[in-house]
C-alpha cells in the first residue's frame, strides 16, 4: 500500500519523449520466452534500453524523473505496471499523456506533472513528495516545489493500491465509491 502522504526515496533522472513500448517498458524484449510471469516480473524490463542496469540499481520508494511527453505512444498498461514493479513510487515529469496517467492511477502509481521539475532534481537527489498537500521537497537542495494536490477520490485509489484492490476492499461491504458508480438509464 502506498502512503500518499509522504512518499519518500532518490530521484532517476531521464529525458523527455518516454514511448510506452520501447524506453519504459521495452515490450520486444518480452516476447515469447521473456514473457513477464507475474506483475513483478514487469519490474525487470523498466527502462533498460535506456539504463540496462535500472531495475538493478533502483530502490524501492524511489522516483522516476522526466522531462516532456512520458508515457508517449499506446495505451498499454505495461508501462506503469513496469515502474510500479521495479518499486518507484511516482514519476515526476514536466508532463504526460491522459492514457498514461490513466493507466498509472488504475494501477497505483502516481504521476506528478510538474513544469520545470528537471531544473530542481538532479540524479541520485533524495526527495520527499506528498499528494495531499501537493508539495515535491528536494531534501538534498532544500528547494520546495508544489504542484496541485490529489483530490480526495485519487488519493483513496492509490491508497488502496488501485482501483481493483480498492473495489475489491469495498465490494464484499456493499460499498461502492460514487466516481465508480454507472448511472442507469431511466
Amino acid at each position: 500500500m502506498l502512503d500518499t502522504k509522504k512518499l519518500k526515496g532518490k530521484a532517476w533522472v531521464f529525458g523527455d519523449i518516454l514511448d510506452v513500448d520501447f524506453d519504459i517498458y521495452p515490450i520486444e524484449l518480452t516476447k515469447g520466452e521473456g514473457r513477464p510471469k507475474n506483475e513483478k516480473d514487469y519490474g525487470k524490463y523498466c527502462m533498460v534500453n535506456i539504463d540496462p542496469e535500472f531495475p538493478k540499481k533502483v530502490k524501492e520508494g524511489d522516483f522516476i524523473i522526466a522531462g516532456l511527453n512520458v508515457g508517449y505512444g499506446h495505451d498499454h498498461e505495461t508501462a506503469p505496471l513496469a515502474i510500479k514493479a521495479c518499486g518507484v513510487s511516482a514519476v515526476i515529469c514536466e508532463s504526460t499523456n491522459r492514457n498514461f496517467l490513466r493507466n498509472a492511477i488504475h494501477i497505483g502509481l502516481p504521476v506528478i506533472e510538474l513544469p520545470g521539475i528537471k531544473n530542481k532534481v538532479k540524479q541520485g537527489d533524495e526527495l520527499e513528495a506528498n499528494l495531499k498537500t501537493g508539495t515535491v521537497k528536494n531534501l538534498t537542495t532544500g528547494i520546495t516545489t508544489k504542484f496541485d494536490p490529489y483530490p480526495d477520490f485519487l488519493l483513496e485509489i492509490l491508497d488502496a493500491g488501485g482501483l481493483y484492490p480498492l473495489l475489491r476492499k469495498l465490494l464484499p461491504k456493499g460499498e461502492v465509491p460514487m466516481y465508480a458508480r454507472i448511472p442507469r438509464p431511466q
